[in-house]
């Protein structure tokens, strides 16, 4: 049954794939309105009438095809990520109802709650860079360094927060000890760059990182750098990193777009272009099932995209980690502690 199950999904998801490529075709049909013009190839005010009625007949079915997996999608992910704790990681701007529907579905696949926390605008701005490098620098934990060659606000800033918020994938032990997490995170914290609920952060086999909807042009290049460089850094440790975000960041210059162009990048962080979808969010979270078993793949509905999402078919979950760290509020600025 649940193998049928996961053959309807898969279906549906691709009914999806090319409804949303759809409805991107019709936009794009539609953006050179101009009655005025004289190319003799320029659209009819009836092509674009049908473009327009084309693009909304998409647009329904899609929501249609999304319909029917809110139905199933629990059953497709349940027990993918049991005992697996997976840390969310989101910038500022990301749209809320992204990252609450990843977090339930999280949860609804077994995965242990590792806690979320927000990356302030400054975290990847070019105003707060220096004093972000001069702070990871000077609260990296033990042992850890900083790149010499990618001298970036985001790689030094992935490689201090892979080191500090990750489970070794060998030993399932803390890389960092739960003084030097804490004064990390407090330290980020106070200084504006991040936000977190105190008690509420565990270290993470895997980072699940969702962005806003930006396609990284003018004012949003430096940060859509920043993010791709964070997101290579950050999957150098642990288990590994799934970057989702919604369609626009899948262009040549959004964040996922750049992770996509980069050989090294695309074969080691999975990214998903779909998130506002809700077989996007399942390809999240399928995603970070792959990452744990060593998988990197690139799903949504841009051109750019491998398959709509991983394989549902013949996967086993990963084995569980061994650590047994439970988050507690402390007077080490709410971070957690380390419970035998």
């Amino acid at each position: 049954m649940a193998k049928k199950s996961a053959r309807t999904a898969t279906a549906i998801a691709g009914i999806a794939f090319g409804l949303a490529a759809g409805v991107a075709l019709g936009t794009y049909v539609l953006a050179p309105n101009l009655p005025d013009s004289t190319d003799p190839n320029a659209p009819t005010s009836e092509d674009l009438k049908a473009a327009q009625l084309e693009a909304e007949v998409n647009a329904v079915q899609a929501d249609q095809a999304d319909s029917i997996i809110d139905h199933i999608v629990e059953d497709m992910v349940v027990g993918t990520l049991t005992d697996r704790p997976v840390l969310i990681m989101h910038t500022a701007d990301a749209e809320q109802s992204d990252i609450d529907d990843v977090s339930w579905l999280l949860g609804q696949a077994g995965a242990i709650d590792a806690g979320t926390i927000t990356l302030e605008d400054s975290f990847f701005s070019q105003d707060g860079a220096d004093q972000l490098k001069s702070i990871v620098a000077n609260t990296l934990p033990a042992g850890a360094q900083l790149s010499e060659t990618q001298l970036d606000p985001g790689t030094h800033a992935g490689e201090a927060l892979a080191a500090g918020l990750m489970l070794n994938p060998e030993t399932g032990e803390p890389l960092a000890s739960t003084a030097e997490r804490g004064l990390l995170l407090n330290v980020l914290r106070d200084s504006g760059y991040i936000s977190y609920a105190d008690g509420t952060i565990l270290p993470g086999q895997v980072v699940v990182f969702i962005t806003a909807n930006n396609d990284g042009t003018g004012d949003g290049a430096f940060a859509a750098e920043t993010q791709a460089m964070f997101a290579r850094a950050l999957d150098s440790k642990g288990s590994g990193v799934v970057v989702a975000g919604r369609i626009l960041t899948a262009s040549d210059t959004g964040v996922i777009g750049r992770l996509r162009a980069n050989p090294d990048s695309a074969s080691k962080v999975s990214t998903v272009d779909s998130l506002d979808r809700t077989w996007g969010k399942m390809a999240t979270v399928l995603s970070a099932r792959d990452e744990l078993a060593g998988r990197s793949g690139a799903y949504g509905s841009a051109a750019s995209a491998e398959a709509a999402s991983p394989s549902l078919d013949g996967l086993s979950p990963a084995p569980a980690t061994e650590s047994t760290e439970t988050a507690e509020t402390t007077d080490n600025g709410g971070v957690e502690v380390t419970t035998p």
